[in-house]
């Protein structure tokens, strides 16, 4: 299931342009997750993208409490052979939704289903629902400026994406990329994961972690990496380096999808003229975050505390800096 893809989608809705008759729906199989039974398909007469996601009759309860929005349109349907015995939910995109976007949510919603197919059926569709608002929320939200502090988080992330595209081939490094999608993680690398924090200061590095679960992860091994920017004329602006990697994805097949992740970031081409100030990568440091690294664990706080967000000094972390070449090695990236 974590290898489905947006171009593995479009293909699906591809294959269901043209309807049959006065069909209202045209459906194609993607997956079984669990209990949950998973469709791609197309809404017509206007023929517009679907991800419907049906749940075994009463998951979703007396109230389901649908979000509505900007981008897309959450609807319970039914009345269809495919639904019947089911309580259907179909995310439907709209005529104005931008499509890149629309196919990024329904594979991370298809792979969020994955990662929680274990939970119980109520608290499957409620943790749904609430990563459909999180969507929601994005999509309806306008198009602002990034702040300094989001220009150099996202810039770092890109530095880096630039590294492993030297020693990844075609899409991996691109499908590695996870910061702009809700991720807990910047980077997902093979079973394990690099978060990675960037500061332009030249003083102490106060990393703001952002959830328990950044650095107390499932995946193994977990690295974070500091990345440190110094302003320097010969260096190169935050524009300039998405036009590189834009290129460079381009060159990979991955110019859509990288597109649209762009998006996700906040990054918008009609601020691009605010971005210019040109940085090096003066510093890239990387730590393993195991047992001894200071950082919140879920299994030592009391239950009662069910989400924290804390401020971690990298600049005096006592655990020795592994560089990038060593984190990658120990991810299996490298040898």
């Amino acid at each position: 299931m974590s290898g489905w893809t947006e171009d593995g989608l479009i293909r699906s809705w591809r294959a269901l342009a043209e309807p049959q008759g006065d069909e209202e729906w045209r459906l194609v199989s993607l997956t079984n997750i669990g209990l949950v039974t998973v469709q791609a398909g197309r809404h017509f007469p206007d023929s517009r993208e679907a991800l419907v996601v049906a749940f075994p009759s009463g998951w979703l309860g007396k109230s389901t409490g649908l979000p509505d929005g900007r981008g897309f349109e959450a609807a319970m349907i039914g009345g269809h052979a495919a639904f019947m015995g089911n309580d259907v939910v179909a995310l439907i995109r709209r005529v104005e939704g931008a499509f890149d976007l629309f196919a990024i949510m329904a594979v991370d919603l298809l792979r969020f289903l994955d990662d929680r197919k274990a939970q119980d059926g109520r608290a499957l569709v409620a943790a749904f629902l609430q990563r459909v608002r999180e969507w929601q929320a994005f999509m309806s939200r306008g198009s602002r400026p990034l702040s300094q502090e989001a220009q150099a988080g996202l810039y770092g992330e890109l530095a880096t994406l630039r590294l492993l595209a030297d020693v990844m081939p075609g899409s991996l490094p691109f499908d590695s990329w996870k910061g702009p999608m809700h991720s807990a993680q910047d980077f997902h690398l093979g079973s394990g994961a690099l978060e990675v924090k960037t500061t332009s200061t030249s003083d102490a590095f106060k990393a703001r972690i952002n959830s328990i679960e950044q650095l107390d992860s499932e995946r193994q091994p977990m690295f974070v990496g500091a990345v440190r920017l110094a302003d320097d004329p010969a260096g190169i602006s935050l524009s300039s380096l998405v036009a590189l990697m834009r290129d460079l994805a381009d060159g990979r097949g991955m110019r859509r999808a990288f597109d649209a992740m762009l998006v996700l970031g906040g990054y918008y081409d009609e601020h691009a003229s605010l971005y210019e100030r040109p940085f090096i990568v003066s510093e890239f440091r990387c730590f393993a975050v195991e047992e001894e690294f200071p950082a919140l664990r879920r299994a030592a706080l009391p239950a009662q505390i069910t989400a924290a967000t804390y401020t971690l000094d990298l600049s005096s972390v006592p655990q020795p800096d592994v560089g990038l070449s060593g984190a990658l090695s120990a991810l299996g990236i490298i040898e």
